[in-house]
């Protein structure tokens, strides 16, 4: 049974059987109820949207259960076969080629068990929309407050549909250096974070990430507004790290196997 868990072989069906599913998951988001249903599941950590069992979609959650079992079996299939066909041979030869493809296994399980974790740990809230001097309050006494919105771009873009919306959001027409929204986010009283916040560049402080997903008309009060997610989370930190390190191991295990 070991064997065959840490074959190869199973590697290769389990990775065939996740592009599979991701396939799947993309094809499934045709329908409007399960794309607005995924929309739903990336609001929040998994854990949180796991919980909400009474507002799951039946399609995506027998979906998310069957990616669970493949993932968690891929993991399994990575440390048995980083254990023992990567680990002994690092040991036995203690050549440059053997030991560097151990860590690149070994880097790459860290990064698995830091996802892991940041699915069940710390909180997300997404899709908040907010317009000028509206406030937001979430778990641990946070407070978030809207001040300003900056946006010099046409408000057209905003009101046409998704599609058009997004076509002609280009780098032309759509000014993201420009357009932010100042925000302030307060704890017990105490600021924590006092800035911009632009599309591309969150704004960070206590652990937080506040991040501008879009600029957005209101439909009620016909007012400019943004919507926004707020994120923290313990691992995102060290997952990066460990991310830039899987590259970079990468990358000298291929220089030095150049050759071979």
């Amino acid at each position: 049974m070991i064997k065959f868990l840490s074959s190869m072989k199973l590697t290769a069906i389990l990775i065939i059987s996740l592009v599979l599913l991701f396939f799947a998951g993309i094809l499934m988001t045709n329908a409007d109820s399960i794309y607005n249903a995924f929309k739903q599941m990336n609001d929040l950590i998994i854990l949180d949207w796991f919980q909400k069992t009474e507002t799951h979609n039946t399609a995506i959650l027998i979906w998310f259960i069957v990616f669970c079992c493949v993932a968690v079996l891929f993991g399994i299939n990575l440390v048995l076969c980083t254990w023992y066909n990567l680990l002994r041979p690092a040991v036995k030869r203690r050549g440059s080629r053997a030991v560097m493809l151990f860590s690149v296994h070994l880097i790459f399980v860290i990064i698995l068990v830091l996802h892991a974790l940041s699915l069940v740990t710390g909180f997300k809230y997404g899709n908040i929309m907010l317009t000028e001097g509206e406030e937001y309050k979430f778990e641990n006494n946070y407070t978030l407050k809207l001040e300003k919105i900056n946006f010099t771009d046409d408000y057209k873009m905003l009101k046409s549909n998704k599609k058009s919306s997004r076509l002609e959001m280009t780098i032309d027409k759509f000014h993201y250096k420009e357009n932010y929204a100042a925000i302030v986010v307060d704890r017990d009283g105490q600021n924590i974070i006092n800035g911009n916040a632009y599309v591309f560049s969150p704004l960070f402080g206590d652990g937080l990430q506040v991040t501008v997903d879009k600029f957005v008309m209101d439909k009620k009060s016909d007012r400019l507004g943004v919507k926004i997610c707020i994120t923290k989370n313990p691992f995102e930190f060290l997952f990066f790290i460990f991310y830039g390190l899987g590259i970079l191991s990468m990358l000298i295990y291929l220089i030095i196997t150049w050759k071979k």
